[in-house]
């Protein structure tokens, strides 16, 4: 009596077969065979082929008489090889829409046979499925594809053995066979084929040919994520293999039966070093593995983990869309966004409107913030925002709606290694900005003077909507000009234009009052209608007398000369109009808008400054309703006088930095002064530079050779290129050339050039009386570094820790730092006004249409010549004046710097701004320094 199984039982045996060893032996053999015997047969033919073509070289003289047909035939069949391997090449590179399609159904099959693997893995490793199953013939289709991708890859390969250990050369070799080899025995076992799991590399070049990412995070986080997914499948292929399958030498005895999941779940854990222990490996080669995973996953989970998930969040984080919110204003800050740049940007941007933040910053960087950077944003949250992205991107300006900021500021670096480049981009930028808007409103940083040319030529440039340059090269060399004419000055235009980026605290009584007169700026205000028809001397002196401000300009608008500009000092023959914008020295917005409410009738007899306050009277209401800043040139009142008034004017700063008449300083030059063409600046013939270099500040002898000691200023400038050693050492050579400089010592009776600026000699001590030092202005990079030289200035006390405010050098102008000029993008934004005063101040009333006019005789040839006409010399001439030994010395009384201020408005037409006085007693101050200072009491006394 026989019993039999059901038909459906007996199929299902059949289908599940159990693999004997020497099946598995097969299925892994064949693929190692085929391995090591391709690399042997590819190692012995280069070998051959070498040696071969030795010896043809070594037998060429023998084989002469074959150069016939044999070389024709050689010469076809190495230029048909060629041929058939360049279109192989262009078949499979994914520059060509076939390459493409290749690589990407490459991809996609290995990812489906990967997948018949997971479905497959669900069964026993020890079982074998029979032929019936249907995963066999799609999985042999898929490796058949698989075979003739290799092939052409193996034509192509110019290096063969370097092909065949590639990696996916070794995924091909391992997983195919044994495919060929199921179908042949008509059983199929996993084997090897979760190396498949490796194809996955290829993900990022996958997404970058579909575009569906582009962006360079996007990329690493990608190639990440790839790395991490491939090496887990692969190590859990390897664990779920040798787990159910045991120990070969222990004839599997050891085995476990364990899913590919919870393969995947001991290899998360061992990653991550965690380690439950609920899943652990049995077998002696699984234990290996894990030991070696381990060592390699700590590097793997510790680096790339963290990154991926710091990826993730900031690209969630900084590649949204600002959000533009109705009556809020927003302005867009992209170019050199550092630490430092951010910092020094939002200390001046905020410190405007203390108090009252209305505008918010949004900041397009176009690398992710460091973590010192975010903390600073999360510091100001409430009223900046950070975007990643670039403003040459139209997508990226989209995100951060330019279209509706009020403005869009580009910082330039001003420590970079390529000047030239840093400008480049920046104009770059600007363009991308105005062809993506013509109407967003430019403020610029650029390092050569040079580079400004170019944006007056883009066609959306419009100087009257604001837009404008701040030059670092133009602004810097004037500030030392004029410190070289003027000392002192650099440092009095320096205090006025540039709030300072620390708090400082003085220690000696020279530096308390020093830093009293660093609290004064320059600020601008409408006039009350009240000045209307006064002369410029009467305003002023109404505004220094009543209501304790400075009143040193105003703007000035003729319909009828087509002059529209700034007028420092304008003659009596000026009457100010209705509406006139007045230039102040003051210490707070809210001390110049006493001149805005100032009412002749109410305030008549107030003597306190503080009580000038807005009026109620009657005449009010007939006063302009405007406020402080007009940002818009255009929508300015037309002024017309009957005479232009540089016709009888030229102005002047003397010392007292001061604004005098045309009267006095025409006797002082000469009538056959050689001008440009201009009329503004003095003209003498091109000499090439090379010529009038003569040597090195280091050394001594170069500087006798240049009669140093007869100079009448020494100006050191920093180098242009950053220093890789660090930040201090980026002034080094200026340093060391004003050490040098400076330990000079020139007898006092040489020729030693006239004029206030220059040092007496010592008299404090009679061995050093016979001596003097040359005057010197050093240019610093680096503030900090102010205590290397500090030391020159004779003075006795700690030099350790020295802020930049409170130095000697500081005070007495013989330093420049040009940090402060990153504030001057805040300032060109809020008023504009008063950065067209800092230019006409320090480079001689240049402006754009100036600048068009000299560039355009320097292309046709026409500033060759000069010309010894004065009515075009307009610009500003900044001196000294000693109060004794000049026309200063007929003002009487002069115990106050009101007396002197009024006095010499009054008789002299001279605007003195300040004083140049001896920093300390002379016990102190042997070499009686001088420091600027400002009288913050109009009529304090004048300590001699």
């Amino acid at each position: 009596m026989f019993v039999t199984k059901p038909k459906d039982e007996l199929e299902e045996s059949m289908e599940k077969l159990s693999c004997t060893t020497e099946i598995q032996a097969v299925f892994i053999l064949s693929s190692i065979v085929i391995f090591f015997c391709g690399f042997l047969i590819l190692f012995i033919s280069r070998f051959i082929g070498r040696n071969f073509k030795k010896w043809k070289k070594s037998k060429g003289i023998f084989l002469e008489f074959n150069s016939g047909n044999m070389r024709r035939k050689h010469s076809r069949s190495l230029t048909f090889q060629s041929h058939f391997r360049d279109r192989i090449e262009m078949l499979l590179s994914a520059q060509t829409l076939v390459g493409q399609v290749l690589v990407i159904l490459v991809f996609v099959l290995s990812i489906g046979s990967l997948i018949i693997y997971f479905i497959n893995s669900t069964d026993p490793v020890r079982s074998c499925s029979s032929y019936k199953d249907r995963t066999i013939p799609i999985d042999l289709t898929f490796n058949a594809f698989f075979s003739f991708y290799f092939g052409l890859r193996f034509l192509a390969a110019d290096d063969k053995v370097k092909f065949w250990l590639e990696m996916n050369s070794i995924v091909d070799i391992f997983t195919i066979p044994p495919t060929f080899i199921s179908y042949y025995l008509k059983s199929n076992w996993l084997g090897l084929r979760f190396l498949r799991a490796l194809r996955l590399l290829e993900l990022p070049q996958i997404l970058q040919i579909l575009r569906a990412i582009s962006t360079s995070n996007s990329v690493k986080f990608c190639k990440l994520l790839s790395i991490v997914l491939s090496i887990w499948f692969t190590a859990a292929g390897f664990i779920h293999l040798v787990e159910n399958s045991g120990d070969p030498w222990l004839q599997g005895r050891n085995s476990q039966t364990i899913s590919f999941f919870e393969s995947i779940y001991l290899i998360m854990a061992t990653m991550s070093t965690v380690g439950f222990g609920d899943v652990v490996p049995k077998t002696y080669l699984g234990r290996i593995f894990i030991i070696v995973f381990t060592l390699g996953s700590l590097v793997l989970f510790a680096n790339y983990v963290p990154e991926m998930v710091e990826l993730l969040a900031n690209e969630r984080k900084y590649t949204s869309s600002y959000e533009v919110v109705k009556g809020k204003k927003f302005i867009v800050v992209c170019g050199n966004i550092t630490v430092d740049s951010v910092m020094a940007f939002l200390r001046n941007f905020l410190r405007h409107k203390a108090g009252e933040i209305n505008t918010e910053i949004v900041f397009l960087g176009e690398v992710s913030p460091s973590l010192e950077l975010e903390t600073i944003f999360k510091h100001h949250m409430a009223y900046t925002t950070f975007i990643s992205g670039s403003a040459l991107k139209w997508e990226d300006l989209r995100r951060v709606a330019v279209d509706s900021a009020e403005a869009c500021l580009i910082i330039a670096n001003p420590l970079c290694s390529d000047s030239h480049a840093e400008d480049s981009s920046n104009i770059m930028r600007v363009l991308s900005i105005k062809n993506y808007y013509p109407n967003t409103r430019i403020i610029i940083q650029i390092l050569q003077s040079h580079n400004k040319a170019f944006l007056p030529k883009i066609p959306s440039w419009n100087w009257n909507a604001g837009d404008n340059i701040i030059c670092f090269a133009e602004l810097k060399l004037g500030f030392i000009a004029q410190g070289c004419l003027v000392p002192g000055l650099c440092t009095f235009l320096t205090s006025l234009f540039v709030e300072q980026n620390k708090k400082i605290c003085p220690h000696e009584p020279w530096q308390q009052l020093f830093c009293n007169g660093l609290k004064n700026k320059i600020l601008t205000q409408r006039l009350s209608n009240d000045f209307a028809g006064m002369t410029f001397p009467d305003a002023c002196q109404l505004c220094f007398t009543k209501m304790h401000l400075m009143l040193i300009a105003i703007e000035y608008k003729s319909a009828c000369h087509g002059y529209c500009g700034l007028i420092l000092n304008p003659p009596a023959q000026v009457k100010l109009r209705k509406n006139t914008l007045g230039f102040f020295i003051a210490e707070s917005a809210k001390d110049v808008k006493r001149a805005f409410f100032y009412c002749a009738i109410c305030h008549s007899d107030v003597q306190t400054p503080e009580l000038i306050e807005k009026c109620d009277c009657k005449s009010k209401a007939r006063r302009a309703t405007g406020t402080t800043v007009v940002v818009m040139r255009d929508s300015q009142e037309e002024y017309c006088e009957l005479q232009d008034p540089y016709s009888e004017t030229r102005m002047s700063f003397y010392s007292g930095l001061s604004v005098t008449t045309k009267t006095f300083f025409c006797e002082m030059e000469e009538e056959s002064d050689r001008l440009d063409s201009s009329g503004m600046f003095h003209w003498c013939r091109a000499t090439p530079l090379n010529k009038m270099i003569l040597g090195s500040a280091l050394y001594s002898g170069d500087l006798h050779a240049v009669n140093i000691e007869e100079c009448s200023m020494c100006a050191v400038f920093s180098s242009s290129c950053k220093s890789p050693s660090g930040p201090t050492l980026v002034d080094t050579e200026p340093i060391m050339a004003t050490l040098n400089i400076g330990y000079l010592r020139i007898s006092c009776s040489a020729r030693t050039p006239s004029g206030p600026q220059f040092a007496q000699c010592f008299s404090s001590n009679p061995r050093k009386s016979k001596y003097r030092r040359i005057p010197i202005l050093t240019e610093l990079k680096n503030p900090s570094n102010i205590h290397f030289i500090e030391q020159l200035s004779g003075m006795e006390w700690n030099f350790s820790g020295t802020n930049l405010h409170l130095s000697t050098s500081f005070a007495t102008g013989t330093v420049f730092s040009g940090s402060f000029l990153d504030s001057l993008l805040a300032t060109a934004f809020y008023n504009y006004h008063v950065v067209e005063l800092l230019q006409m101040l320090v480079t001689g009333g240049m402006n754009f249409q100036l600048e068009q006019h000299l560039d355009k005789e320097k292309l046709l040839g026409l500033n060759t010549s000069y010309s010894t006409i004065l009515p075009g010399k307009m610009r500003c001439k900044l001196g000294l004046l000693s109060l004794n030994q000049t026309v200063l010395s007929d003002i009487e009384p002069r115990k106050t710097f009101g007396q002197i201020f009024c006095g010499s408005l009054n008789n002299l037409g001279i605007l003195c701004l300040g004083l140049y006085r001896m920093i300390d007693e002379e016990e102190r101050n042997p070499e009686h320094k001088r420091e600027v200072r400002w009288c913050k009491r109009c009529w304090a006394p004048i300590q001699t």
